[in-house]
Formats: structure tokens, sequence, C-alpha cells
């Protein structure tokens, strides 16, 4: 038996390639891992109406860790007409996979390090090495979006929000609005990672 449980979620796209190619990396690396097939993305969407189906859910739960490749992601109007017929009507909404991932798991902080080899054209400066902090389920990534923007929501920005004035006069169909949400629990997490 092996020592790891590793959800296996290839996504679509690239993504199919992606893990494809950190498979080869993990058994050159002779990591004692199970790698459990976990369905996501857009052929669920189409096909059963939800890109990340409670099965999946159910995996990453019992699992010690999970690999994830990409997914495909579409606006609202076009991810609906990409439904299988008995589908299309029926009220369902393209919600993106990964960031109900990062809610439902609390997984909201995306480590990115970077070193600076000597030499590389590409540094700004040689042997700086950075650690990157990046937000994962608020901020920009809280995935509460409108396109196009509901004619309440106009509203409420333009009466409480000066700066939306210069937006007022647009059509619903003419811009998009991406929430910036922030709060003091998650804040809290990041300053214990520091």
């Amino acid at each position: 038996m092996a020592k790891y449980k590793i959800a296996w979620l290839p996504g679509d796209g690239i993504g199919i390639e992606v893990l494809e190619a950190a498979k080869i990396v993990l058994d050159k690396t002779g990591l004692d891992a199970e790698y459990i097939h976990g369905d996501i993305g857009w052929e669920f969407w189409r096909t059963e109406g939800d890109a990340f189906p409670a099965r999946t859910i159910e995996l990453l739960k019992n699992v010690d860790a999970a690999m994830f490749g990409a997914i495909t992601s579409k606006p609202k109007k076009d991810s609906e007409a990409e439904l299988v017929p008995e589908l299309r009507g029926t009220g369902l909404i393209y919600r993106s996979p990964i960031v109900r991932m990062r809610q439902m798991f609390d997984l909201y902080n995306c480590l990115r390090p970077a070193k600076g080899y000597k030499g590389n054209a590409l540094n700004y400066k040689d042997n700086i090495d950075l650690v990157v902090f990046r937000e994962n389920t608020e901020d920009l990534y809280c995935g509460v979006e409108f396109a196009p923007v509901p004619e309440e929501v106009a509203e409420v920005l333009a009466k409480h929000s000066k700066p939306f004035s210069a937006f007022a006069g647009l059509s619903p169909d003419d811009y998009a609005i991406n929430c910036k949400i922030n709060t003091k629990k998650v804040q809290k997490d990041y300053q214990s990672c520091i």
C-alpha cells in the first residue's frame, strides 16, 4: 500500500499535458504514492452541469494531497450554450471549480517561490530569491463577478460609490464587475505565515 494518496485532477486542455509531465517527474523521484483520478473540468460541466462534481469533492476529503492541471472557464452565456440539450434552460450557472475548491478547502494562500540564478538574463539582479504570497480565496479571487452587470448592482454602486458615477451610463453588456472582498480572518491567517 502506498504511503500517500494523491487525487489526480487533470481537468482539460493544457491541464492534461501538464499532469502527464508532472507524473514523469514524480515517478523519477520515487515518491511512494497512489494516484486516484478525479473528475473535474469542462466536459463534466457540459454533460452533468457541474465542473466540480460531488464525487470529486468526496475524493479530496479522503486524500493526502491533490495535483490539479487546469480547466476551461467561459462566460455565463457561452457556458450555458455548451451544456447538453437536456440541461440547457434549467438554471445551471457555471462556477469555477478552482475557486470553489480553494474556498471549500480554505486554500487561501498560493505560495510562489522564485530563485534567481546568477547570470540569468531575466533576473532583475543576480542572487535575489523571492517568495510571493498570493491571495487564493478572497480579494479578486473570491469569484463574485458580474457580466453583464445586473441593474440592481449598478444602482447600488451608483448610490454608494462616487467613483462609480463615471460608469453609470454604460449598458449592462458594456462592462463587467469583479468584486474584491477581504476579511479579517484571512488577514490573520496570513500573519501566521510570516
